[in-house]
């Protein structure tokens, strides 16, 4: 059996939106993340890499998400490639590009074949660095754009591949679905879902995914616990910040909530 198309691409092709069912499959493999590359040139010699990065940047930002700039080889020979999220906005830098002018010279811009391999000379927009050290970086996801049929039993089943899920709030407006909250147990299951879900369909609607903001809790979560600790021993070493209600423990995980 053919691999199933990844579902942005299906829709492009098809133009019918992919159910969320159909999401599930393309998802199964922990696989990057298709991106989508243009190569520039004819870059002009005397510009350093640097500036010849963040001016591609600046210049086909305008064309929709730019994951990546990276500069190869040197002088006559350098290049660019500027990588995208979305197929449809490499489209629309190319048809753009035909005869542009480029730091007064008319770059020549091409679609790149192939992988978008992470290069020692690369230039990442912030929002691309989606790791735990992130500045906005939290435990909670947001998840905006869902469809007004959108249930929590849908957001559980697609979003638990990433992690263990704490807690799925949605936001409604007159009984509809707007967007919602999902917890983590840690960030790293947050920037999971981000790199693999941001901008994917889900029945009708694109996803927009991001940071939430830290959601008030009563508990501490504890990880690397080893199986000698007793819930005793949890109660009495945080009861002296505070009446201790519950020890959750789970000790094959070495994880635990008070």
């Amino acid at each position: 059996a053919a691999a199933p198309e990844s579902p942005a691409r299906s829709v492009q092709s098809t133009a019918v939106p992919a159910p969320a069912s159909q999401l599930l499959p393309s998802l199964e493999k922990d696989e990057p993340r298709k991106s989508f590359g243009i190569k520039v040139q004819n870059l002009p010699v005397r510009s350093t890499d640097t500036s010849l990065k963040d001016g591609l940047f600046h210049e086909f930002k305008k064309y929709g998400k730019v994951t990546s700039v990276q500069i190869h080889g040197a002088s006559e020979e350098r290049y660019g490639l500027v990588f995208f999220r979305q197929q449809e906005d490499q489209e629309k830098a190319l048809n753009a590009s035909k005869g542009k002018l480029f730091f007064g010279m008319q770059i020549e811009v091409t679609a790149w074949i192939g992988p978008e391999t992470e290069s020692e000379n690369e230039f990442r927009p912030l929002d691309e660095r989606i790791d735990e050290f992130h500045p906005k970086a939290t435990r909670t996801l947001f998840i905006g754009n869902l469809e007004k049929t959108t249930t929590y039993h849908d957001l559980r089943n697609i979003f638990q591949r990433f992690g263990g899920i704490v807690d799925i709030d949605i936001k409604k407006v007159n009984g509809v679905p707007q967007y919602e909250f999902l917890q983590y147990c840690d960030i790293a299951s947050v920037c999971k879902a981000i790199k693999k879900m941001d901008g994917e369909y889900l029945g009708n609607n694109r996803l927009k995914l991001g940071f939430g903001k830290s959601m008030p809790t009563n508990c501490v979560w504890l990880d690397g616990l080893s199986t000698n600790v007793t819930d005793q021993y949890l109660t009495r070493h945080f009861c002296r910040y505070g009446p201790v209600v519950k020890v959750v423990f789970d000790r094959l995980k070495g994880m635990a909530l008070v």
